[in-house]
């Protein structure tokens, strides 16, 4: 399926700031807290993978709006390691390019910007990037741009590793000599690309080195083919070698120990703009020729070629992967063992040659019998310590292959998801209710994917628990029983409900208004849904039975926002003309009380208390023991989003958690921007999160968990849903 990645700028939700400091409380002791995600397995768009050479189980992946990752051979997963970007620097997120060391493993830099229109930065670390040094460059990047998934950026000198080099994709080659502490341009390379695609820039793609000779190369996105540049002076002069397929734009090269570079070839810089056309291509570096390998293996294909690495283990093995060929069965990969010369494939017109193994996220299959080998494969790596591996990016997740060299052997190869610990899910909203086994712990909707109904947070969801239905724009749960949920989506089903806990979605076909999307909420036994038409100007409806008949919301006027008291189904608020609303009868009518509160304000009831819903609205949180009626402002902390989570203890009032800050008075010494708790009903917040984690782009959605005191959840744009846990002793 094809899918392509439609979140973009969401700088008004970016509300973490990197100015935030260490964890402590407003009034009293400080609460440590380890940090993780809720299990979805990636998501999002995997760019660029990178092996190590020299350190063997040592790898990153880069991700378009997520962040950059490192494997943990310990701990057998993922782990972020630019978690430390926060909201001011949400830009930064995005990674154009990454880069090992293998001379000193414990090196890795990052080249970090999402889109152009604001400046990038780079990163350099010499501890696997737990820490960082920062470089500001002058110039935008773009890591969820167009031709995001062309060939690594950046590079190390393999001989002389101090010196690092950075292709841009506007100002042309950069080179640092002092292991990414400065940079400066290389003013000797003038090919800064003259190809152009969604007004995107995409410059140079790639930089190599010559095994053999440590000759520096470097690709650029010249319309002429005249797209490979060598220097063999480290860097001081530059000549162009010979055009080659003129219209086309080698995406990704590698070189192997006999001279040989290989160039996968594309007539556009994919993902979002299809090519029509590609090539793979061999350039001998000795005699300076080109020489046509593209395969050709009757599986129909058509399109480009997105990614090429190189077999440490077998000189001249290659792995190309297809670029915009939409068949059923996924982007093919090929694999030749002598150069280009003969090529075996994942399938053709009449063999498969795979099997795909996502029993670990089951929702990647997809509503088929048997997962998709994916799309968008660009980042394609082999290890360099086991020639059956190769790890390869996708639009939703990364897989890795446990036997590739039984490729044309007759015995299939198996692929295995292999994002464990990645999670790029833009996420919008999420209901965490109360729950016994067997019934969800979490429903979450997010960007591209729709949403999940999570029976296990800490595993990945199944095929069944996935909503694939459309752009999601809101969810809710029954709070006395959490099998009951619902969610809108921007499609022609746009009004979905569950009575199983997400084993099924049950579509409201007849709405009393054309409109996709809107919102909607549940009543606290399931009962009742009340929806908002999408139009600012709607008029909420409700209905009894699940859309058989729909009744106006008399009383309310146009954009009222509703929610569902927690307690007794018979009972909803809303913000409407700066008043709050009450209804006693299910929906039918509401009722003004005499509490103000401006249109902007969010309601948040309180489960196991009938009556209580605070409000917020970026600054001081209310909060009604009373229906609604009067409201007692809370001036000991700023909230964007506002949460509850189990108690602290049984019978006593839920945790809040919030999004915000604790900047007010009479706080002498604030903490900043982050994630706080309050255990006592907002007299003293915990601030729980620190400078190592602010999460980048942050999304105002938070919750506690409906049954683990100290677990929070919180909603990012490219890091999924983010857990924390009180941290044990």
């Amino acid at each position: 399926m094809r899918i392509k990645r439609t979140i973009a700028l969401l700088a008004a939700m970016a509300v973490l700031g990197a100015s935030a400091a260490g964890c402590g409380k407003s009034g009293g002791e400080k609460v440590d807290y380890v940090w993780s995600n809720v299990a979805i397995g990636g998501g999002g768009y995997i760019t660029g993978i990178v092996y190590n050479p020299s350190e063997e189980g040592l790898a990153y992946v880069r991700t378009d709006i997520g962040g950059a990752y490192r494997f943990d051979k310990e701990q057998d997963k993922w782990v972020p390691i630019t978690d430390s970007l926060g909201g001011d620097e949400w830009n930064l997120i995005g990674i154009e390019s990454i880069a090992t060391d293998p001379v000193e493993p414990n090196r890795v830099y990052a080249a970090c910007g999402t889109y152009m229109g604001d400046n990038g930065a780079i990163l350099s670390s010499d501890d696997y990037g737990k820490t960082w040094h920062r470089f500001d460059l002058s110039f935008g990047c773009g890591g969820n741009c167009s031709g995001r998934g062309v060939g690594e950026r950046l590079k190390v000198d393999p001989v002389n590793n101090n010196n690092v080099y950075f292709g841009s994709r506007t100002q042309g080659l950069w080179k640092s000599e002092d292991y990414g502490e400065t940079w400066n341009r290389v003013e000797s390379f003038t090919a800064v690309g003259d190809y152009y695609q969604e007004g995107n820039a995409i410059g140079v793609m790639w930089v190599e080195f010559d095994p053999e000779t440590n000759d520096v190369y470097a690709g650029a996105a010249m319309m002429n083919g005249e797209c490979v540049y060598r220097s063999a002076d480290g860097g001081r002069t530059w000549e162009a070698l010979p055009a080659n397929n003129a219209g086309m734009y080698p995406l990704q090269a590698v070189i192997s120990e006999s001279r040989k570079m290989y160039l996968a070839y594309s007539d556009t810089a994919g993902p979002n703009t299809d090519p029509k056309n590609g090539a793979v291509s061999v350039l001998d570096l000795g005699s300076g020729k080109y020489e046509d390998i593209t395969p050709d293996v009757g599986d129909g294909r058509y399109g480009g070629f997105g990614g090429i690495t190189l077999d440490n283990q077998a000189q001249d093995t290659i792995v190309v992967t297809s670029m915009s060929f939409w068949d059923d069965r996924g982007h093919n990969i090929y694999r030749s063992e002598d150069g280009g010369r003969s090529w075996e494939a994942l399938y053709t017109k009449t063999e498969k040659n795979y099997s795909m193994d996502v029993s670990e996220a089951d929702w990647l299959t997809w509503g088929r019998e048997e997962a998709s080998i994916g799309w968008w494969t660009a980042a394609v790596a082999l290890d360099p310590f086991n020639s059956d591996k190769v790890s390869y990016g996708t639009g939703a997740t990364l897989y890795s292959t446990v036997n590739l060299t039984d490729l044309g052997s007759g015995t299939p190869v198996t692929i295995e998801f292999d994002a464990r610990g990645i999670e790029e899910t833009a996420v919008f909203d999420m209901a965490a209710p109360p729950y016994e086994e067997g019934k969800p712990q979490l429903y979450s909707i997010m960007g591209d994917l729709t949403g999940f109904a999570h029976l296990d947070v800490t595993k990945c969801p199944d095929d069944a628990h996935f909503m694939k239905n459309g752009n999601a724009t809101s969810v809710d749960c029954a709070w006395l029983d959490s099998n009951y949920g619902v969610y809108t989506s921007e499609s022609k089903q746009s009004l979905n409900y569950t009575t199983d806990g997400g084993a099924t979605w049950n579509n409201i076909r007849f709405l009393p208004e054309k409109s996709q999307g809107g919102s909607a909420c549940m009543s606290a036994d399931g009962s009742t849904i009340i929806w908002k038409p999408s139009a600012i100007s709607g008029k909420p409806y409700m209905t009894p039975d699940y859309g058989e008949k729909w009744y106006k919301c008399e009383g309310l006027s146009l954009g009222a926002a509703v929610i569902a008291d927690k307690v007794n189904p018979k009972k909803f608020y809303a913000v409407s003309s700066g008043n709050l609303f009450v209804s006693e009868d299910g929906g039918y009518n509401f009722k003004p009380t005499e509490a103000l509160l401006t249109d902007n304000s969010k309601l948040v009831a309180v489960g196991g208390h009938e009556g209580h819903v605070w409000a917020y609205n970026g600054s001081y949180p209310m909060y009604s023991e009373d229906g609604g009626k009067t409201f007692t402002v809370l001036k000991t902390a700023n909230a964007k989003a506002l949460g509850f989570g189990a108690p602290e203890k049984e019978g006593g009032y839920p945790t809040i958690y919030i999004i915000g800050n604790d900047n007010v008075e009479p706080n002498s010494e604030p903490h900043g921007d982050g994630i706080y708790r309050s255990t006592d009903k907002g007299k003293t917040w915990s601030r729980i999160n620190d400078e190592s984690h602010l999460f980048g782009n942050i999304t105002p959605s938070i919750t506690g968990d409906g049954e683990v005191f100290g677990r929070v959840y919180f909603a990012t744009n490219g890091r999924g849903i983010v857990m924390g846990d009180e941290a044990s002793e």
